[in-house]
């Protein structure tokens, strides 16, 4: 009997052949090559950091940033990511041997997450046929003579894939054989002459390499410090960064972008300098970006924070020193939560340039720790050229909540809403500025999906559980069993016939959350008709799939649910309104949505009521009235939608609210 396989991250979803028994058969386990369960790594010290990653872009940050002490550097070399702590910067046997900050060959033997990394855009390969040459780099302390310590960060501007490594410096000469070509170098110096750590900055951030030249990087010319700017009202410093991006942004990975990053804890005392004039640049890209983050005073009424940064395509004669509340935007968000338990959520905060986000590798420029449930009024730069983004970790939930990227405008104000709700499946949502999946496409063998299974009732917010969380799929074609899988459907695919054919797709989610009683677990049907590679593809800033080249966007329905509850994700017993948004994948063929169906239980699901639905065009509304007794239970919907082109989706979200 033939079979065709259905790859997914973790896992195969055996497919029969057209002769096979209508009874789908069973599944196997294979290789990841998509999104892996985050992994932690020990660092030497203690120092503990999570990589984690999504078909083979993976990226480290601190597990816990309470626990760094001191500055942290971030830079890439040969293909892997580094965290070196500042003490272990200036240590003689760390600046020898590294290797041990190796955030992501620590992750391959730890966890076995080593997934190879996406293949360089077309046009940027490794070039053949090159001419090589000899290169010496001078590297200068703060005295302006021959360091001993300190690292050079070397790129390759005509193959970013090609050469972009790091070497150590301890007698003040670098001397290498590399292609011909255009090259950026930045040399940082830890110098601590005088009693304070002060890092040095020496940027030339665009040079030609013919055989026998010769480059000085001199530590003393970084004269220009980096300072924390003012805010308008009083905040406490919760973090900042300094980060350096260079390349084309024309491919996925940190070598199109990020090139080098340093963060500061709060009770950091290391200073940073740098030295001023560096750009711009003819070839490629260039960004400088000093990011700060600030919350209210202990004890404020009203909370607030304040998320600025500075951009720029040149090292700065002056940085930031006070922000201007006239190039501010406000968010008003709120940050939903679990029971109180006592336990804070982690918000990880990410700033970058527009250009450089389309590589999908970015690292955190700061961190922040709160209680679930908090309601602030926070401020961001409103730079043209800077995209936000921000991951939410609920710890009672165990899930990871990543945002889309956002663009904001100065005077612009707008109202978020974070972990609202039941969890659920939702679609990557594409930006002109950003890169991201495709959630549900298919090319002309394949049905193609990019949908994580714990997102929330923000269109474009993704979210993963961290552990204890089960995904099983199902899926028929013309009313025949066709597929199953228990490892769910990011970066999944499925050969499937040529020709137009009635699916249906099923999402059985079941989460094991001790801290709560919200969302035990998530069932979704999708039903729709397809031809696989008919249709117009997708943009070029929208990804295919399990690493597909070309993709059409399959005509799925995405249903997004609130209402009036607190922000611990609380109904009181009495009458509330339910809104439903319904939308349709993103690029996909035009239809319009006809109408929906909303149950509500307050019981925990042993019963269920049909609610009236009002509303028309994707847009719903159903009043439901808690009852008295529902007190220590929770309220659980279930839904469907249809559309003009006979796409429709039906879910089950249990434990959506709490009722107290």
């Amino acid at each position: 009997m033939g079979a065709f396989a259905l790859a997914v991250a973790g896992g195969l979803l055996i497919v029969p052949s057209s002769a096979a028994a209508p009874a789908p058969p069973a599944a196997f386990t294979g290789s990841a090559t998509g999104a892996a369960e985050p992994c932690q790594v020990t660092l030497p010290g203690g120092l503990k950091a999570t990589v984690t990653g999504n078909a083979g872009q993976r990226t480290a940050r601190l597990t816990d940033p309470a626990q760094a002490k001191e500055a942290v550097t971030t830079y890439w070399s040969g293909g892997h990511q580094y965290l070196m702590p500042a003490s272990a910067a200036t240590a003689p046997r760390a600046a020898a041997d590294p290797s041990a900050y190796d955030v992501t060959a620590l992750a391959d033997r730890t966890c076995g997450t080593g997934a190879e990394r996406a293949a360089p855009a077309a046009g940027n390969s490794v070039r053949h046929g090159y001419r090589m040459a000899r290169l010496t780099i001078d590297a200068r302390d703060g005295a302006s003579r021959p360091a001993t310590k300190g690292k050079v960060l070397l790129a390759d501007l005509d193959d970013n894939t090609y050469v972009r490594r790091s070497y150590d410096i301890s007698t003040g000469v670098l001397r290498l054989v590399v292609p011909a070509g255009r090259y950026a170098a930045l040399f940082t110096y830890p110098d601590s002459e005088g009693g304070e750590l002060t890092y040095r900055i020496a940027l030339d951030p665009e040079f030609t390499v013919r055989d026998g030249s010769r480059v000085t990087l001199d530590a003393a010319a970084a004269t220009v410090p980096v300072e924390v700017p003012s805010t308008p009202r009083p905040a406490t410093l919760v973090g900042r960064s300094f980060s350096v991006y260079r390349g084309d942004g024309s491919g996925l990975g940190a070598e199109h972008g990020l090139w080098f990053q340093m963060q500061w804890p709060p009770s950091a005392t290391a200073r940073l300098q740098v030295n001023p004039g560096a750009g711009p640049v003819a070839h490629g890209r260039f960004s400088v970006v000093t990011t700060f983050d600030y919350a209210s005073p202990d004890g404020a009424a009203q909370p607030y924070a304040y998320h600025l940064a500075q951009s720029a395509d040149r090292t700065p004669a002056r940085f930031l020193e006070k922000a201007d509340p006239a190039t501010l935007a406000t968010v008003r968000r709120s940050y939903a939560g679990a029971e109180d338990t006592g336990t804070p959520m982690l918000a990880v905060h990410g700033a970058a340039p527009v250009w450089a986000a389309r590589t999908r590798e970015l690292a955190a420029t700061g961190y922040e720790f709160f209680a679930p449930g908090t309601v602030r009024t926070e401020y961001y730069s409103a730079l043209p050229d800077v995209s936000w983004s921000h991951t939410i970790e609920d710890a009672a939930r165990r899930v990871d909540i990543e945002s889309g990227r956002t663009v904001y405008r100065r005077g612009g104000r707008t109202t978020e809403t974070v972990g609202a709700g039941a969890l659920h499946p939702n679609s990557p949502l594409a930006a002109p500025d950003t890169v991201t999946y495709c959630g549900a496409c298919a090319d002309g063998t394949s049905l193609l999906f990019a949908l994580r299974p714990d997102g929330d009732n923000t269109p474009g917010d993704e979210g993963l559980l961290t552990s204890g969380e089960t995904n099983t799929v199902t899926l028929t074609r013309d009313g025949e069993p066709y597929a199953t899988g228990d490892t769910g459907l990011d970066q999944a695919s499925v050969p499937v016939p040529a020709g137009r054919a009635r699916y249906a797709l099923h999402l059985a989610t079941r989460r094991s959350t001790p801290g709560t009683r919200l969302s035990p677990g998530t069932d979704t049907t999708w039903t729709f008709t397809a031809d696989p590679g008919r249709g117009r593809n997708v943009p070029a800033n929208v990804l295919c799939p399990a690493s597909a080249a070309k993709c059409t966007a399959l005509p799925l329905l995405y249903a997004y649910t609130n209402t009036d509850a607190d922000p611990l994700n609380r109904v009181a017993p009495g009458r509330h309104t339910l809104t439903l948004r319904v939308a349709r994948q993103q690029y996909s063929a035009a239809g319009t949505v006809t109408g929906a169906d909303v149950s509500v239980s307050y019981d925990d699901g042993a019963h269920w009521k049909p609610l009236r639905v009002r509303g028309a065009a994707g847009d719903f509304t159903a009043d439901y009235t808690v009852p008295s007794d529902a007190s220590g239970h929770t309220v659980s919907f279930r839904l469907s939608a249809r559309d003009s082109t006979g796409s429709r989706v039906d879910q089950e979200l249990p434990g959506a609210y709490l009722v107290p």
